[in-house]
């Protein structure tokens, strides 16, 4: 990804229109689009992608529930993260502005992604 010397922040944060993704305008002009699906199956917690030799929640099943998916709130955390809160009560990830951004599904992150090599779970 490009290197910024300036700290990116979170200007506006908000559901999209249709309610199936999540859009960030950034400090630095950028918006980033990133569905909930995609999001809440790169959920960072230890529960979620597990810690120290052991695999998480999201290695070990194939499906969610839908409440999984249903985002009710997001909380900020300092001035590096966001908290996504899901409908299902899951509130432990925290995702820094760089994955926030790496996430993002808009063709400039796409291509950088692919040219990465980068894998994950997309989709639905």
């Amino acid at each position: 990804m490009k290197e910024s010397t300036e700290t990116l922040e979170p200007l506006e944060i908000r559901l999209s229109e249709d309610g199936e993704s999540l859009e960030i305008d950034w400090s630095d002009g950028h918006t980033t689009h990133t569905r909930l699906y995609n999001l809440r199956w790169q959920c960072p917690c230890a529960e979620c992608s597990g810690e120290m030799g052991y695999r998480g929640r999201l290695a070990t099943v194939s499906e969610l529930p839908p409440d999984e998916y249903v985002l009710t709130g997001v909380a900020p955390i300092g001035r590096y993260a966001l908290a996504p809160v899901w409908q299902s009560g899951h509130d432990s990830g925290l995702y820094t502005y760089n994955q926030l951004r790496y996430l993002c599904e808009c063709p400039e992150h796409a291509a950088e992604r692919d040219a990465m090599g980068a894998t994950g779970r997309t989709g639905a």
